[in-house]
C-alpha cells in the first residue's frame, strides 16, 4: 500500500441523493435530470441493477444515488459510513411539507449531509413556493430568501423548468465542501444495496468514496470477507477496476453485508479499526451518558490491565454518572487513524507507555480530540477519572436546551403558556425548538419531532426573561402557538 503522504488528493464528484415525501416527484425529477439538455451528458441511468448513476454537467461529474426508504441513512455506523454528500430535499409546491418531508430532514441532518431544497411542481395550479418556504422555516430549514443559508430552487420535472439551476446549486455546494479523493488511498466504498440473487448469488451495489477497487481484491464489510470476482458498472458491463465516486455492483460475498456499511480493503488499517468497532465492549449501565474510548498501550498484557483498571473504576465508583465504550484497543503508538476514529465516535484517546505521532498531535489539536498518555497505572486511573468525568459533563453541555412541560395555562389574550422545568442547557428568546412526546435523551434516529416552533417569550413569575438556565421553572410562549401541547411533552432547543 502506498503511503498517503506520497500521493495527491484530487477533487472528486459530489454524491447526491433525493429525499422527500412520497409522490412529490423525487423519481421524476431525477429522471428529468438524466434526460435533460445537451449540457448534461448521461453516463448511465438509475436502474434496478445498480440504483445509482453518473452524469456530467458543464464538464463536472455528479453521482446520483437512489436510496428508497432512507434505509442507508438509518443504518449508518459510527465509524463514518455516509451515503451522500448532498441531499436534495424535494417538496411539491402544491402540497407543501408533509410527514415524510420532516422525516427526510431528520435523516439528512443525522447523516450530516448538506441540504438543497428543490421546490418541485411549480407549474401546477395551486403551487405556492412561498408557503413551502414558510413551512420549511417551521422545521428550522431556513432558505436564503428567509435569511438562512440553504439554497432553494424552484423547478418542474414535467416541464424541465430550471433543472440547470438545480444542477448549478449542486456544483456550487460541492465546491464549498471541497470534496477530495485519491485512487491510491485505502479503499472506502459505501453499500447502497445488498441482496442475494438466486441466479447470480450475492450482489452488493456500492459507491466508491476513496481508493480503487480491482478484480481479485480481498475486501471486507460487516465483518464478512470476500474476494472480488466481478465488478459491473451502472449499465451492467463488466469492468476490471473502479475509482472514486463510481457506482458499481460487486460479486464475491457469500453472505449479504449491511446496507450503509463500508467496504474496505482486507487487512488495511481502516478495516482493522472497523473490525474492532464491531467488537465494542461496554462497561457500566448508564446508557444515556456513554463515553467512547480508544486505548493504545505498549504490550497486550498492559492493554488488558488498563482495560480492567478502567472497568473497575466505573463499576466500583458510587454515584458514577457514565459508562465506558471501548471502541478500539490495540498496541502501538497513537496514530492519525486513532484520532479520526475518536472524532467519528466523539471519544477520547488514552495511551500507556506509547508515543503520539507528531501528525496525530497536530490532528488532535485541530480537531480538539482529548489525548492523554501515562507511564503508570496509578497516574492513568487518577487522571483518567477526572478526564472522563469532565467528558461526561461536556456531553451534557452539548445540549443547547431541554425542558419538560409540567402544566399549561391559557391567557385571556389567547396565548398558551407552557409551564416548564429546564432540565439542561439554556432557553433564550427566539430560539427554534422541537417538541417531543418523550425525553430527547431517549431518542433514536427513527424519532422525529411532533412539532417545531420558536420561543416568543420567557417568564419567571410576572417577569419577562431573556434566558432561563438549567434547574429553573418558567413559562414558555411559542410562535406559532401549538394547540396540541400537553404536560409530559419535552421542548428541545435545536438551533
Amino acid at each position: 500500500m502506498q503511503k498517503k503522504e506520497e500521493t495527491k488528493q484530487f477533487i472528486r464528484a459530489p454524491i447526491v441523493t433525493f429525499m422527500g415525501h412520497v409522490d412529490h416527484g423525487k423519481t421524476s425529477l431525477l429522471d428529468a435530470i438524466r434526460h435533460t439538455s445537451v449540457q448534461a451528458k448521461e453516463y448511465g441511468g438509475i436502474t434496478q441493477h445498480i440504483g445509482a448513476c453518473s452524469i456530467e454537467y458543464n464538464d463536472n461529474p455528479i453521482t446520483f444515488v437512489d436510496t428508497p426508504g432512507h434505509s442507508a441513512f438509518t443504518q449508518m455506523r459510527a465509524r463514518g459510513g455516509k451515503v451522500a454528500d448532498i441531499v436534495v430535499l424535494v417538496v411539491a409546491a402544491d402540497q407543501g411539507v408533509q410527514p415524510q418531508t420532516k422525516e427526510a430532514i431528520s435523516h439528512a441532518r443525522a447523516a450530516k449531509a448538506s441540504i438543497i431544497v428543490a421546490i418541485n411542481k411549480v407549474d401546477l395550479p395551486g403551487a405556492d413556493a412561498e408557503k413551502v418556504k414558510q413551512q420549511l422555516a417551521q422545521e428550522n430549514i431556513l432558505v436564503e430568501a428567509w435569511g438562512g443559508d440553504i439554497v432553494a430552487v424552484e423547478v418542474s420535472a414535467t416541464t424541465r423548468q430550471n433543472l440547470e439551476g438545480l444542477l448549478d446549486a449542486i456544483l456550487v455546494t460541492a465546491e464549498l465542501l471541497e470534496l477530495k479523493a485519491n485512487p491510491s488511498d485505502e479503499l472506502e466504498a459505501v453499500i447502497i444495496e445488498s441482496k442475494k440473487d438466486p441466479k447470480q448469488g450475492v450482489l452488493v451495489n456500492s459507491v466508491l468514496r476513496n481508493g480503487t477497487l480491482s478484480l481479485g481484491d480481498e475486501i471486507t464489510a460487516s465483518g464478512l470477507s470476500a474476494k472480488v470476482k466481478r465488478i459491473m458498472d451502472e449499465k451492467g458491463n463488466g469492468i476490471t477496476e473502479a475509482t472514486p465516486t463510481m457506482p458499481v455492483s460487486i460479486m464475491g460475498f457469500n453472505e449479504a453485508p449491511n446496507v450503509g456499511d463500508l467496504i474496505l480493503q482486507k487487512g488495511s488499517e481502516l478495516a482493522e479499526l472497523a473490525l474492532d468497532a464491531d467488537k465494542v465492549e461496554i462497561v457500566g449501565t448508564n446508557s444515556k451518558n456513554m463515553i467512547s474510548i480508544i486505548i493504545k498501550t505498549d504490550t497486550k498484557g498492559t492493554l488488558e490491565a488498563v482495560k480492567e483498571s478502567l472497568a473497575d473504576m466505573v463499576t466500583s465508583s458510587v454515584g458514577n454518572t457514565y459508562s465506558l465504550k471501548f471502541v478500539h484497543t490495540a498496541t502501538g503508538p497513537v496514530t492519525d487513524s486513532d484520532i479520526l476514529l475518536a472524532q467519528s465516535v466523539d471519544g477520547v484517546v488514552l495511551g500507556f507507555n506509547v508515543a503520539v505521532a507528531n501528525s496525530a498531535k497536530q490532528l488532535s489539536q485541530s480537531l480538539k480530540i482529548p489525548v492523554k498518555t501515562y507511564k503508570t497505572i496509578y497516574d492513568l486511573i487518577d487522571e483518567a477519572q477526572d478526564l472522563l468525568a469532565w467528558t461526561a459533563e461536556k456531553d451534557e453541555e452539548k445540549i443547547k436546551g431541554r425542558a419538560e412541560i409540567l402544566k399549561l395555562f391559557k391567557l385571556p389574550s389567547g396565548d398558551i403558556v407552557a409551564g416548564s422545568k429546564v432540565l439542561a442547557g439554556r432557553f433564550m428568546e427566539n430560539s427554534p425548538i422541537a417538541v417531543y412526546d418523550k425525553n430527547p435523551a431517549d431518542l433514536t434516529l427513527e424519532d422525529v419531532p411532533l412539532f417545531r416552533s420558536r420561543i416568543k417569550k420567557l417568564k419567571i413569575g410576572n417577569n419577562d426573561e431573556k434566558s432561563v438556565s438549567k434547574g429553573k421553572e418558567c413559562g414558555i410562549m411559542l410562535k406559532p402557538q401549538i394547540e396540541e401541547l400537553s404536560p409530559g411533552m419535552y421542548l428541545e432547543v435545536i438551533g
